[in-house]
Parts: C-alpha cells; structure tokens; sequence
C-alpha cells in the first residue's frame, strides 16, 4: 500500500471519527432536552383533559411502561451504543411530545386522540353487559382503534396517559425497525445521519405520539421496511412473515397504505436484479402470484375504503377531487381550485411545504422550518443521491422509490390542507430519509474505513455495530 493511499485513509478514518463525535453530541442534545422537559410533559400528561377522570392507575402503568421500554432495548442494543443513545433520548422526547400533544390537543387544536379515548372508555364500560360484543366490527381503520383503547382501557382502568404512553412507545419502536431496517439494507450507509433523523425529526417525534392510527402506522411500516430488508438480502420464510406482518398490520389501519406498500416490494421484489441460486430462483416465481393477489387484495380494500363506485379513472379521479374539496378547511388549507394535473406536478414538492411565503401560522410554521431544513439536506446531499436513484434495479432500492412515487402523487392530489399534510407524510419521511444516508459500495474505495462492511453481531434483533469501536 503506497503513502498516498495511506494518507487518504487516515484522512477518511480522522473524517469518520469528527462525525460519529458529532452524532453524538447531538443525541446527548437531544436527550438531555427529553429530560429536561418531562416536569411539563407530565403535568400536561395527567392533568390536561377534555373531561375528569381517574388517573391514577396511569401512575402505576406508565412508570412500568418506561422500564419496560429501558429493559427491552438494553436487551436488543447491548452491541450498539448509538442506538441505545437513540432509544434511550427517544423514550424521554416521546413521552415529552404525549404531553405536548395533550395540552396542544387541548388548548390549540380539536385532536382526534380524545374521541378515540372517550370511545374505549364507553365500550369498556359495556363490556360487563355484552362481553366481547361491546367490540364491534369492522376491525379495521379508526374502528380498530376505538376497540384497542376499549381493549387496554379493561386492563389498565380510565387513564389516558397510560393509553397516549402505549401508542407512543409504540411509534419510537416502529424507529428502532425503521433503523434496522436501513443497517441492514445499506451496510455502508450512513447510519449516525439516518438514526438522528428516524428518532428525532421533530413530525416524526410529534404526530405519532397520540392515540391514533399514525402510531400504529408508524409501526408496521417499520416492521414492513425491516422484513422487505432482510427479504431483499437473504430470501427465507421468518423474513417473509416479518414482511406480511407489517404490510397487513399497515393495510388494517389504513387500506390504502398497506396497498402502496405491497405495490412498492411487489414490483422491485419481481423485476429487481437480486442474485441467487436454483431455490431463490424458485421461490421468487411461487411468491409472485401470492404478492400479486395479495397487493390486488389490498387494492380492493383501499378502494372499498373511500370509494363504493366502479373501479375506472373517472371515479378514481372524482375520489381524488373530493378529498380535495373535504380537507379544504380551517387556516391552513392551500391549493383551493387548482386542477388535478397541477397538484400532481407539485408532488415532488410535497417532503418541503409549506414554503415560508406559504406559512399562515405557528404549526404551518414549524412545519416550514422543518421542510426547509430537509431541502438542505437534499442540496448537500445530491451527489451521493443520485448514485443512490441510478442503482433502482436493486430490489430495496426500488421499493423506496416506489413508495415515494406513489405516496407523493395521492396526497398530493387529495389534501389541500398543510396541517393533514404534516401529519400524514410522517409516514413516508422514514422511508424516503434512506436515500439520502445510503451509500453504495465503491470498488476505488473498499480498504477506506467509511465502506467497510463490519462484521455481523451474534443477536439477530441487535442493530450491527457499523461505527467506530472508540464510541
């Protein structure tokens, strides 16, 4: 090895180490903010409601819950120090945006997390007269919701701390998939950049830690991310299941998202340039027609969602035109008679809007700032992102561009409103946030220290230690 290449690696190596340092500095940060705010969390947690009632089983429930949360990630993060930093600053910053949520919920905005609270609390309470029946169908969207704060609700008594502490926890583990999900995706990628991002960005911190389908969503999307991941990688049937578990529990909540999804990994999965023998060969030919019904099924259900009419494009498009006129409403609406081509050309737009000359008020604002900060990223990224795009045979690769590509287009088309508009693109901000931490393998540059692939772990839900063994 010659001086110069010696000198480029310690070059690399010095680099590396000065960003890791960085990572961390900010997930103390961040951390430390989690913690420092929880006098105000918690008491906007227990004593912010629409309505009296009895709090203090959720005294009991929620300290559990975070032990709990402390016990189960020492457990799946013992090789990982980043992510246990992650995590561990996600339980506080979590708990912190409950409570934020609550009194914001309370004071500023109609939530929809308390109607879904006082309809567990009301079918609880029939349970003793109706048994399981006091649980209607259908056992899906916001009806599921309603059952599983009834559900919890038997368990833990009225408390709805405990029930906003269960679906945030249940978002920031739907991080630690997503986090995963990308280590394993993209073993040279940037995984400091891509975990301050999934665990801190301030919509996906904030939106799914409420009662609600977003924390579900969150969830089994991650969950989905992961199982496509390690499908993607090695072709068997744990990480098949993993993968069907999180589109169906996706496509439970809200039908037309498991339908984006099982779109996205069906059509990478079958055209995808994925290398392998007689039996992958094999086995990618027998899936195919069960991803295929699969995805129709969920097509279906998506449809019979929002629209009982004939499947064609005129009906499709009428959906599309009434959900722009029905989420036209409140301070924040945008877009209010443009065409349906127009708003279509504007997708790509859809990860930064608000503009700052399109901000109204202090949530279009925050959003703003946000959306801004991500089109800085994008710009200082561009150079690895294109590489990134090029590579779209790959099977992971091109699930995130489907994905990004269909879900950019139906929100666009169909919301005219930044506030939806800021909660519902949470769920594609974790996914679409892989393209600009990938990196792809160069052969100029295997011996450099930033794309070395660095052994495996010998627990299988630990996240690989990819990072400087000084940290």
């Amino acid at each position: 090895m010659s001086i110069a290449t010696v000198r480029v690696l310690d070059v690399s190596k010095l680099s590396e180490m000065r960003a890791w340092t960085k990572y961390y500095n900010i997930a103390r940060l961040m951390a430390l903010l989690g913690i420092l705010c929880q006098p105000f969390s918690l008491w906007a947690l227990f004593w912010t409601s629409p309505s009296d009632y009895p709090f203090l089983s959720s005294l009991l429930f929620v300290p559990l819950l975070t032990c709990g949360c402390v016990v189960l990630l020492s457990s799946v993060c013992r090789r990982d120090r980043f992510l246990r930093l992650l995590l561990g600053g996600g339980i506080a910053l979590r708990l912190a945006a409950a409570g934020a949520y609550v009194w914001a919920g309370y004071y500023i905005f109609q939530a929809d997390a308390f109607h879904y609270w006082t309809m567990g609390v009301a079918r609880a309470g029939q349970f003793s007269a109706l048994g399981w029946a006091a649980f209607p169908p259908p056992y899906s969207a916001s009806n599921l919701v309603n059952n599983l704060c009834g559900i919890i609700t038997l368990v833990t008594g009225n408390a709805l701390p405990t029930l906003f502490a269960i679906f945030a926890f249940a978002a920031l583990w739907g991080g630690y998939f997503f986090y995963r999900a990308f280590c394993i995706a993209f073993p040279n990628g940037n995984r400091g950049l891509y975990g301050l991002l999934v665990f801190l960005m301030p919509s996906i911190i904030f939106w799914p830690s409420a009662i609600g389908k977003d924390a579900m969503e969150q969830l089994f999307i991650g969950i989905a991310a992961y199982g496509f991941a390690k499908t993607a990688t090695k072709l068997d049937g744990r990480a098949i299941l993993i993968c069907v578990i999180g589109v169906a529990g996706a496509g439970v909540f809200r039908p037309h998202i498991g339908a984006m999804l099982a779109i996205s990994m069906l059509l990478p999965f079958t055209f995808s340039t994925m290398k392998g023998g007689w039996m992958t060969m094999s086995a990618r030919i027998l899936l195919i027609p069960v991803l295929a019904g699969s995805t129709y099924f969920m097509a279906k259900q998506a449809q019979s969602f929002v629209n009982e009419g004939p499947n064609d494009l005129a009906s499709t498009t009428g959906v599309l035109e009434r959900e722009h006129v029905i989420t036209a409403e409140g301070g924040s609406t945008f877009n209010q008679g443009t065409s349906l081509s127009r708003r279509i050309l504007e997708s790509p737009f859809l990860l930064f809007r608000p503009f700052p000359w399109e901000v109204h008020n202090l949530m279009a604002a925050v959003s703003s700032v946000e959306g801004m900060g991500l089109a800085f990223l994008v710009f200082r990224k561009r150079r690895e992102f294109w590489p990134v795009v090029r590579a779209w045979r790959q099977p992971y690769i091109g699930f995130i561009l489907g994905y990004t590509f269909v879900f950019a287009i139906i929100f666009s088309a169909a919301i005219s409103n930044f506030g939806i508009i800021a909660r519902e693109r949470m769920m594609l901000f974790p996914v679409v946030l892989m393209l600009f931490c990938a990196r792809l393998p160069s052969k100029n540059m295997t011996g450099s220290p930033a794309f070395q692939r660095y052994p495996r772990v010998r627990s299988r839900w630990s996240a690989p230690q990819l990072g400087p063994s000084a940290f």
